[in-house]
């Protein structure tokens, strides 16, 4: 896929992964209107799938899923995961653990370590973000961490994830460990940011930066002013993150 059709295609992801369902259905038939290669028409598919998954479009989710093993031969681990959803929700539990079982097997089967690392990176992300299934993804995780424990982006997925249902604890752990191997990452930087502000907020129950100035101890201070000057040294541009590093930060 060219330049374009990755902004494209990464605009209909978001609305999908914001669970913006209906508008996401309609960014991916855009993108497919304009993007003919064979990897785009499997990310379409997939993503179709799971949009209507989340509509409780069952059978039409079926129908996409089937499109994405298609056009690969049977080799979409997103398309094998979204139809397992489907039929899952349709109440056939054999057929969904039939698909589920194709998942592992790919994955199992793939003899490049890399690749390999990845799908069970997407495999936690699938778990987590579909079925809600914290424990299976973090198996996943720790199957790519072994596999490929210098892999920077399986770290920051596993901070996020924890970070995302608020056990930032565990979201830190993963990415002091991601700095420790690339510091001047700059996703994660970006990851540490976000993941600091949203630990404040639901500390202190606002997201505003001048009654955060005002509640945060001198500590948290010092941790949130770290994160955002390493982002911004970095090259992130964020004006609610500039304003909060003036504010908080330089005085």
């Amino acid at each position: 896929m060219g330049k374009k059709c990755r902004a494209s295609l990464e605009t209909a992801q978001s609305a999908l992964h914001s669970e913006m369902y209906s508008e996401a259905l309609e960014l991916f038939g855009t993108f497919s209107s304009k993007c003919k290669t064979k990897d785009a028409k499997e990310a379409t598919a997939v993503g179709k799938a799971e949009a209507l998954n989340g509509l409780e479009q069952y059978s039409e989710a079926i129908t996409e899923a089937d499109k994405a093993l298609d056009i690969t031969k049977g080799k979409s681990l997103n398309g094998h995961f979204q139809k397992a959803i489907a039929l899952n929700k349709s109440g056939d539990l054999e057929g969904s653990k039939a698909s589920l079982e194709q998942v592992i097997a790919l994955t199992e089967n793939n003899q490049n370590i890399s690749q390999r690392a990845s799908n069970y990176g997407l495999l936690a992300a699938l778990y987590e973000r579909q079925l809600n299934d914290i424990s299976s993804a973090q198996e996943f995780l720790n199957k790519a961490k072994q596999l490929d424990p210098n892999n920077i982006n399986i770290l920051i997925q596993e901070g996020t994830m924890y970070s995302t249902i608020k056990d930032f604890n565990r979201a830190f752990l993963s990415y002091d460990t991601a700095k420790g191997i690339d510091p001047s990452n700059v996703e994660l930087a970006t990851a540490r940011v976000n993941s600091r502000l949203r630990m404040l907020e639901t500390k202190y129950g606002t997201k505003k930066a001048q009654e955060l100035r005002n509640k945060m101890t001198a500590d948290e201070k010092v941790l949130v002013c770290e994160d955002l000057n390493t982002s911004k040294s970095l090259g992130l541009n964020d004006m609610n993150k500039d304003l909060f590093l003036a504010l908080i930060c330089n005085q």
